[in-house]
């Protein structure tokens, strides 16, 4: 890197010290600071930016001892019966399980929704912040099944989408030795037929959920951890904050998609300015001026590229990983449902039991005593394990903090840095173009 360069970076990290992430009264204005063209062929697909620079191809930090990339996309089958398999690439070192350095495994997309219930139904339990994977869409299956491509712009959109899921899920220590996740990995068994994917998952989410605001309706718990409640209460502002950012990111990559298209239809009308001017300097500085707003067209394409890869698409993972913080939060405030249900339980078993023994019926009261027995023991070991996961959430959430702070702001630097080549690009097609500006001639009519 120049030393001009240096400076440039160093003023962008510079400004985003500035930039406190945690703090309320930060300026909108500074946190807002801090259908596109085809890609271009570099190794990762879940890379497929303007730079082959290293360091731009990795969007968040990834543990050098494990690593994960699709490496390529293939389409099988035909017509109604076709689908994408991606091709994972995994180089592992010193992890226990994984017997060698590197493996190569094909994975069609319900197979990531298959790992992905399984790890749910492990994991969110007890309190783990697990990732989401990229939701499935029906306009991309369609495309996938009836486009004759082998590649499309939709499977490689889906492929880096992955990418980084798996890499989120490796990243995090309680899921990186994880059994099913090393199977996936490791094992290149044949891929078997379409399972159901995200849309039964997602059927049963729905209803959960709406099974937990009736529960919550009948009974509301009040919070008597503090932390808890302003955490949520954080969670809460950051995720709105997150949204508005990500709508208004798509809004700017559309605004510049447009501005590519608009630039090259300008070109193309001056094309036929400059073939029909008598002028010859004036005609060769239309046909220069032709070529350049030709390679602004380009330009603005290459940047439309950055701010769906490098910022909407990481904005959209935040958004994503905060949706799991409420879900772990969720899963606690059952869990406290069910403590409270055991404890009412035994109450009303207690209440039964005096009723028992005033009728004299001692056989039902010797029942019920070992019921209330029972009872006790599950209300105990569900308040027991309503402090661990409560202990386990908040140890999740400072992990989830301390990464989110350093990641986004390499997040917004890395933005910034590519948004400033692609201007500084733009700049030096205009400087290009203004000597043969400043050299037009203009003749004097007969």
């Amino acid at each position: 890197m120049s030393s001009d360069e240096d400076v440039r970076s160093n003023s962008v990290t510079e400004q985003l010290e500035e930039i406190n992430l945690e703090n309320e009264d930060t300026p909108e204005a500074k946190l807002l600071v801090s259908s596109v063209s085809n890609l271009a062929v570099i190794d990762s697909i879940g890379n497929q930016l303007t730079s082959s620079d290293p360091k731009d191809n990795d969007s968040m930090p990834i543990p050098s001892d494990f690593k994960i990339t699709i490496r390529d996309t293939e389409k099988r089958g035909k017509g109604p019966s076709s689908y994408a398999v991606y091709k994972l690439q995994t180089k592992v070192s010193d992890v226990p399980g994984y017997t060698k350095t590197q493996y190569e495994t094909w994975h069609r997309f319900s197979e990531f929704m298959s790992l992905h219930k399984k790890i749910v139904e492990k994991y969110l339990p007890k309190g783990v912040i697990i990732p989401h994977p990229p939701e499935k869409s029906f306009i991309t299956l369609a495309i996938i099944k009836t486009s004759d491509e082998e590649e499309n712009r939709e499977v490689i959109d889906r492929a880096r989408q992955l990418e980084r899921y798996m890499n989120r899920l490796i990243q995090h220590p309680r899921l990186k030795n994880d059994c099913d996740i090393r199977d996936f990995l490791t094992i290149d068994a044949d891929l078997p037929k379409a399972v159901q994917t995200s849309t039964s998952f997602g059927i049963m989410k729905m209803l959960n959920n709406f099974q937990d605001a009736i529960t919550k309706m009948t009974m509301k718990m009040e919070e008597g951890d503090h932390w808890f409640e302003q955490t949520r209460y954080q969670i809460d502002e950051l995720d709105g904050a997150l949204r508005k950012l990500h709508k208004v990111s798509e809004s700017l990559a559309a605004a510049r998609w447009k501005m590519a298209h608009a630039e090259e239809e300008l070109g193309f009308a001056l094309s036929k300015l400059a073939a029909t001017e008598e002028s010859t300097s004036l005609s060769r500085a239309i046909s220069a001026l032709t070529d350049t707003t030709g390679k602004i067209s380009t330009t603005w394409m290459k940047q439309t590229e950055i701010d769906a890869v490098k910022f909407s698409e990481p904005i959209h993972d935040y958004i994503m990983l905060i949706s799991s913080i409420k879900d772990v939060f969720d899963q606690r405030v059952r869990l406290w449902q069910d403590w409270q249900c055991a404890q009412e339980a035994v109450v009303k078993k207690r209440e039964q039991k005096s009723d028992a023994l005033r009728k004299m019926r001692t056989q039902r009261a010797d029942q019920l005593a070992m019921e209330i027995e029972e009872g006790v023991r599950r209300a105990d070991q569900l308040e027991q394990n309503f402090k661990n996961l409560s202990a386990d959430i908040r140890k999740e959430v400072e992990r989830f903090q301390d990464e989110y702070k350093n990641e986004f702001k390499q997040i917004l630097v890395e933005y910034m840095e590519c948004t400033f080549d692609t201007y500084a690009q733009m700049l030096q097609h205009w400087e290009k173009f203004q000597p043969i500006a400043e050299n037009i001639q203009v003749e004097s009519l007969p």
